[in-house]
């Protein structure tokens, strides 16, 4: 047995936001035609240095809604909040938010109930859910039961992104952080995921998209052969391939901003599998420093973590 101590989580969430926050002002730029190395401000969305985006400002909604026992449509009704009223960003106004995410939000207010929200379209593959799952890991870091496990990482994918292949990707994602939090390696935690997917109903054609991440070789992959745009299948890869050839944090962010194109949502996923494998680590102080804060934001990091901080079973 080992602890997930309240620090660690802080760390966690903050390791993540900074990542989020050292890829925004980049994002969308073209791999190789720049070189970022520290935090910056401004670029993409003229935000000031330290501002972070729909990623974290997502992941805080599900952290406060699985804080107070949630549900997804509890979720979706604070992805209301954020959306109309600025509610959990950096400044108190959204920018950078996903169309698939929009547009299930749209759903929501118009009446679709939450889990059928998402978009079920092919077309629809975005990294919008993936990119804000992080926080359930922590919840199911400690249950047995692989159904309610699956159950939770679909309802809470669906309500966003409703095609198979998404939900495929959020419980590959969830699964993996969560034998990370339980304190396999990398190359283990990879092989239990791949050995529990492996025992589940899903589409094999769907499943097959996948098939690259568990490959012996895959962490000699060259990085031109990475793709790093917003597709929930590259996403997933480009951040596995990140925390295989990165042996620090910092190092890890870096190489993730300077992929090019999804440059945020990358660097933070990428970031939240690091800090799960290696739950001391921290950004260096002086881009944490750069961080925006705000009241709420670190209230629900607290409390998340207050809350979640335990003995793994």
């Amino acid at each position: 047995m080992s602890d997930i101590t309240e620090n660690q989580i802080q760390h966690f969430f903050i390791n993540a936001m900074v990542a989020d926050a050292f890829g925004v002002p980049v994002e969308f730029r073209v791999r190789d035609t720049y070189h970022v190395d520290g935090m910056t401000g401004h670029g993409t969305y003229d935000q000031p240095v330290g501002s972070w985006s729909d990623d974290s400002s997502l992941t805080l909604v599900l952290a406060e809604n699985l804080t107070h026992h949630g549900s997804p449509t509890t979720m979706m009704q604070r992805f209301v909040a954020y959306l109309q009223e600025g509610e959990y960003t950096p400044s108190g106004t959204t920018f950078d938010v996903g169309a698939g995410t929009s547009r299930a939000i749209m759903a929501f207010i118009k009446g679709t109930p939450a889990e059928q929200s998402g978009d079920r379209s092919e077309y629809a593959n975005g990294n919008g859910a993936l990119m804000r799952l992080a926080p359930l890991a922590f919840a199911l870091v400690n249950e047995p039961s692989v159904d309610v496990r699956l159950h939770d990482e679909q309802a809470y994918t669906t309500t966003t992104h409703g095609h198979p292949r998404s939900v495929i990707a959020s419980t590959i994602y969830v699964e993996l952080l969560r034998a990370l939090l339980r304190g396999h390696s990398l190359t283990d935690g990879l092989a239990t995921a791949h050995r529990m997917m492996e025992r589940c109903r899903f589409d094999r054609d769907e499943y097959n998209y996948f098939d690259r991440i568990w490959e012996r070789d895959f962490a000699q992959t060259p990085v031109t052969m990475i793709r790093s745009i917003g597709y929930v299948v590259d996403t997933l890869e480009a951040a596995i391939w990140l925390n295989l050839n990165a042996e620090s944090l910092d190092e890890l962010i870096i190489k993730a901003a300077n992929l090019g194109e999804d440059t945020d949502t990358i660097a933070q996923i990428a970031t939240c599998l690091f800090s799960a494998a290696h739950p001391d680590a921290t950004v260096p102080a002086d881009w944490a420093k750069q961080l925006v804060h705000t009241d709420q934001m670190d209230t629900i990091i607290h409390d998340f973590a207050h809350h979640f901080a335990t003995t793994v079973k």
